[in-house]
């Protein structure tokens, strides 16, 4: 499929059945793009799209109110009122688009969607930002549509609940599975690991024949001294018929005809491997440095004013391992975290990845990133490998979406030599690939870590320790281990 003039997908035949299918991939693999070919905003140079006739394209931006935003809300049949009430929408919200939270917009525009009598709904990242209460409101509803539905989002949970099929796009392949994603992901590594036992058969043929190629390339060269007559004498009649003879029983062809065997068995053998390259990886390992000793830290007893009217109280901490802040959004999980780092001494230095990032925080991170001797440098090219990215691309590109530039500022953490790391909602504008790559960097990191997510799973596999922010009185809020 050529999409303006350079191929989108190459040899894509999908079919979509009646039921909830995720796309799934890098940043950039083109899954929104598809989405749009499929609603017919954006036009195929090459290639059929069949069966998307009605279809109704709910997208990740909520800035702007969604198409249909004014009918649904002055919309009083059964099933517009049955949406409001699945998605605890309140009428008020209707009267004020701008001054909305992005999960009261996002759920008024699943709503619009739901309402839409098409053929084929398009969900792109629905649940993006959301937190737990908004989130499972949102799964809920979507689990009364009965129709196609085709849906792109890097939440683990959100796809597993709903959708039973997969389709993954990993380095221009396409693989689709008749599953929900968790069990797709399991096939698929079963796939890599299949790739990497051949891969391993295949370089060690290689190196065989290498050496029998060596061998015969010098048998065939001193046949070939042998039989030439260069250095034979004008009168030397008798070495001429030697060398003739040799010639005419075909002496050492073997060597010869082995010799080109040899040479296409090693080709042939070279291009399936660099086939396997393509799609199958190396796992590539985090260089760290030597991490200190495990320190306890501790914050004593106290409150910190969130507003003139919201306070969030909290009981002595000593934090030693891996924990999360969990809460509903506006319950200070953000403050939080920067009143911990203004009130802890760190012996060694500490990495904050906050919620939103600057342009002064990326052009201080490039000045850095500079600074680097060469060979810490080639070390941030492994781990920026190891998390799911090209090197070349993101240190060359002074321009980097929101989920790269994240990556970037991760990777030059796990090269320093800290024994603390705080993220808030590290996962936020970032593929599942580059999700899962993040997981297993953390698992590996030994010091202390503290995350702010609304990733249940990202959370799960991380072994982290939950503590919660609860509104226990009006505007009085109370942080407690325990979800």
């Amino acid at each position: 499929m050529l999409y303006e003039g350079r191929a989108v997908f190459k040899d894509l035949n999908l079919q979509f059945k009646p039921l909830f299918t995720c796309i799934v991939g890098n940043n950039g693999c083109g899954k929104t793009t598809l989405l749009k070919l499929i609603s017919k905003e954006l036009k195929a140079d090459f290639g059929n799209i069949i069966g998307n006739d009605l279809v109704y394209h709910c997208k990740q931006e909520v800035d702007e109110k969604p198409v249909g935003f004014d009918e649904f809300c002055y919309a009083f049949d059964t099933k517009s009122i049955r949406l409001k009430d699945l998605l605890w929408i309140k009428d008020d919200w209707f009267y004020g688009w701008e001054t909305l939270s992005y999960g009261q917009k996002k759920r008024i525009q699943i709503a619009i969607a739901l309402s839409q009598d098409v053929d084929v709904l398009l969900l792109d990242e629905p649940t993006n930002h959301l937190d737990f209460k908004s989130k499972n409101i949102v799964i809920n509803a979507l689990k009364q549509y009965k129709n196609t539905c085709i849906l792109v989002s890097h939440d683990r949970e959100v796809l597993d609940a709903l959708c039973e099929n997969t389709i993954i796009i990993k380095d221009e392949n396409i693989y689709h599975y008749d599953t929900n994603y968790t069990l797709a992901s399991l096939e698929l590594e079963k796939h890599f690991d299949f790739l990497r036992k051949e891969n391993e058969i295949i370089s060690t043929k290689l190196k065989k024949l290498q050496g029998n190629i060596k061998d015969k390339k010098e048998k065939v060269a001193l046949s070939k001294s042998r039989f030439s007559k260069k250095d034979v004498g004008k009168k030397d009649k008798s070495t001429k018929e030697k060398i003739n003879l040799a010639k005419l029983t075909g002496k050492d062809k073997n060597d010869s005809k082995l010799l080109n065997g040899f040479s296409k068995k090693y080709e042939n053998l070279e291009q399936k491997l660099n086939r396997l390259d393509k799609e199958y990886k190396k796992q590539i390992n985090i260089p760290y440095d030597e991490i200190k000793k495990e320190k306890t830290f501790h914050l004593k007893k106290g409150f910190l004013k969130l507003s003139k009217e919201k306070t969030l109280y909290f009981p002595d901490l000593y934090l030693s391992r891996k924990i999360a802040i969990v809460g509903d959004n506006g319950v200070g999980k953000s403050s939080f975290l920067r009143y911990f780092i203004s009130q802890i001494e760190f012996e060694n230095s500490y990495f904050f990845l906050p919620q939103e990032l600057s342009r002064d925080d990326e052009k201080n991170l490039y000045k850095q990133i500079d600074a680097l001797e060469n060979k810490r440098k080639g070390l941030l090219l492994t781990i920026i490998k190891r998390l799911s990215s090209n090197p070349k691309n993101m240190l060359g590109n002074k321009n980097l979406s929101e989920g790269e530039l994240r990556k970037l500022f991760m990777a030059k953490a796990l090269l320093e030599n800290i024994n603390f790391i705080i993220l808030d909602e590290p996962t936020n504008h970032m593929d599942i690939q580059s999700i899962e790559a993040i997981e297993k960097a953390l698992r590996d990191f030994k010091a202390l870590l503290i995350i702010v997510s609304h990733d249940k799973v990202f959370m799960k596999n991380l072994g982290l320790d939950i503590y919660s922010i609860q509104e226990k009185g009006k505007n009085e809020f109370y942080l407690a281990k325990g979800s």
